[in-house]
């Protein structure tokens, strides 16, 4: 019985140490990530990353060329070939650790000097600059926005469809007509939002997304957001343009570019939550026309679930919304002189 005991006795000692032991070889969380080792693989332009940080809570990237991606593991896509500084960011319960390397990218984007990207930036070969502003001109038809009749398989669709009510000159607000939009050909890819003082919004995405304090906008209105970009203009972000092909053999897409038309769709894609002309439900807009001096494009602006919580049903009726309905926008901007 004695010996039975003190074999009980030694086991609970033997396992008290193994817990303290165990406790002991774990990584105390101080609210700080520990050191950030990032490590990556590239395939031509592609580079795929992924970082380690002790007790890190989450992770956010800056890749060098423009896309700010989020997560552990992140792929960046870099247009340029040449030398990028990668900056992860691990992010504790208190406090971030930051980790840098430099990647070299030797192939670049084969296509990045196509046609689509020429002219939407206005890219000079001989200065290296992207040349062409894109602004508001306020003319009839400049904007147009009315309902989908039915959800298409994606919001990139033809016949181009513009027979519904669009403004009809002078009734867009003046100070929009400053706003100006540029897509540069370099490293980062970057977009320029520069709305000056004030930000085109639309009513309904304006209200949901916290753009307003006080009174609810009106169906296009320019005003000063504090939340976007933290006040300041310009905007910064990065941009790509997509070639979709047809889906099916119905759903067939054609676009012009410069003069000709050309099959599939095109779409630029924004990122950092940034936008081309007005704010709207996503960051994609489907190249509608592309020329040296005309960018018309078409977006989804299906309005928000919760759209009720803003506005009067009743008032909603009358203007012939409703919280979810299919709604797209069609917006024709113009190159600067």
């Amino acid at each position: 019985m004695i010996r039975k005991f003190l074999i009980a006795i030694i086991s609970i000692t033997v396992l008290t140490f193994s817990a303290c032991k165990k406790d002991n070889d774990t990584p105390q969380d101080t609210g700080k990530p520990g050191p950030v080792t990032i490590t990556y693989t590239i395939d031509k332009n592609v580079v795929s990353f992924h970082a380690e940080a002790e007790n890190a809570v989450s992770y956010a990237w800056d890749l060098g060329n423009g896309e700010t991606p989020t997560g552990q593991d992140v792929t960046g896509t870099y247009s340029f070939p040449g030398d990028y500084e990668v900056t992860c960011t691990a992010k504790g319960r208190e406090e971030d650790t930051k980790g840098t390397t430099t990647v070299t990218v030797e192939e670049g984007d084969p296509d990045i000097f196509n046609e689509v990207n020429l002219l939407l930036s206005g890219y000079n070969s001989e200065t290296g600059e992207s040349e062409a502003v894109w602004t508001w001109v306020d003319a009839p038809g400049v904007f147009a926005d009315g309902p989908r009749e039915s959800s298409p398989d994606t919001v990139y669709f033809n016949p181009i469809d513009y027979s519904w009510w669009q403004n009809e000159g002078g009734d867009i607000d003046e100070n929009a007509l400053d706003d100006e939009y540029t897509f540069r050909l370099n490293q980062k890819m970057e977009y320029v939002n520069d709305f000056k003082t004030a930000f085109m919004v639309n009513w309904a995405w304006a209200a949901v997304r916290g753009h307003i304090n006080g009174d609810l906008p009106g169906i296009w209105e320019d005003v000063a957001w504090e939340g976007y970009n933290n006040g300041q203009s310009p905007f910064i972000s990065s941009w790509s343009v997509e070639h979709i092909e047809n889906i099916n053999d119905t759903l067939t897409f054609e676009t012009q570019i410069g003069d000709k038309m050309m099959p599939g769709a095109y779409v630029i894609h924004l990122t950092n939550q940034n936008s081309l002309g007005m704010e709207s439900k996503g960051y994609d807009y489907q190249i509608l026309k592309l020329t040296q001096d005309t960018l018309w494009v078409r977006f989804d602006n299906t309005f928000p679930e919760n759209l009720a919580d803003y506005y009067n049903i009743d008032d909603l009726e009358n203007e012939g919304a409703a919280p979810g309905d299919p709604d797209e926008s069609y917006l024709k901007l113009v190159r600067k002189k």
